[in-house]
């Protein structure tokens, strides 16, 4: 077995560090952006092995040069298929990392600012279309309105689609981030990166919030900072596995591209 060198120790300590330490506690706790990063750098280390001939135990500083980059983007779409919305995601996993390492070993800084000047790939616009009126009202017929947890289902679906977060965004939101009472009622969003954003709410949406709170919480909830869609009792917010079906049905929707035309 070749002996590894110098710098592939390091790079390799600073991958393992990245992924297990920095990504989790700085860049998004969701297991599906770890993975995003775990399959970027794994599939660009698979591609030195087998396209370059170098091996983990070989990896220095001048494998992640600006060219190999560019060649290992143009090879993910001619040899794997991939379209150019996934190689740029790839490619930002990789910038994210190259930029990790820079600031933790100074000689390897450059390697971030050649990456940072690659190109993204050309990206196709689809349009997306919309659920029917009907559709979407056989949609909201699933909940089974006689139960609580069906009611609460209801709730969670009609944010959802009337703000268009995410699903970890809409777990996330607290009784203090919703305003209905005002002028101009909405949301108050926390996303990726601590980045806040408002999202206002319809009429029926706001009516349909207000008889969901009023059914599952107290007065004092809003000053103890309980999650909107919470776990019995608790403050702390529901899981996605304990959403069970109605989550199932919300990602599957989400993947047609649902409007909401009925609020």
């Amino acid at each position: 077995m070749k002996k590894a060198t110098n710098e592939s120790v390091i790079i390799a300590r600073h991958i393992n560090a990245f992924l297990n330490k920095y990504v989790p506690s700085q860049k998004s706790c969701s297991s599906y952006t770890l993975k995003s990063y775990q399959y970027a750098l794994a599939l660009y280390i698979g591609y030195l092995e087998t396209e370059k001939g170098i091996s983990a135990e070989s990896l220095g500083g001048g494998c992640f040069s600006r060219t190999i980059i560019e060649q290992w983007l143009q090879w993910l779409m001619e040899q794997r298929g991939c379209s150019p919305e996934t190689c740029n995601n790839r490619l930002a996993s990789l910038r994210a990392f190259l930029k990790y390492l820079g600031s933790r070993e100074i000689p390897f800084l450059y390697l971030s600012e050649d990456a940072t000047r690659i190109p993204r790939k050309k990206e196709v616009r689809k349009k997306v279309k919309g659920m029917s009126k009907k559709a979407v009202q056989v949609l909201l017929s699933v909940p089974e309105l006689s139960a609580k947890a069906g009611r609460r289902d209801l709730a969670l679906m009609i944010i959802i689609y009337s703000t268009a977060a995410r699903m970890d965004e809409i777990l996330s939101l607290k009784i203090k981030q919703l305003h209905l009472d005002v002028a101009k009622p909405n949301a108050t969003i926390i996303g990726k990166g601590s980045k806040i954003r408002t999202l206002y709410l319809l009429p029926k949406a706001v009516s349909h919030l207000k008889k969901y709170l009023k059914e599952f919480h107290g007065v004092n909830d809003r000053l103890n900072g309980a999650s909107v869609f919470r776990r019995n009792e608790a403050t702390a917010k529901c899981s996605k596995r304990g959403l069970g079906r109605p989550f199932q049905l919300a990602v599957f929707t989400s993947f047609c591209g649902c409007v909401f035309p009925v609020l």
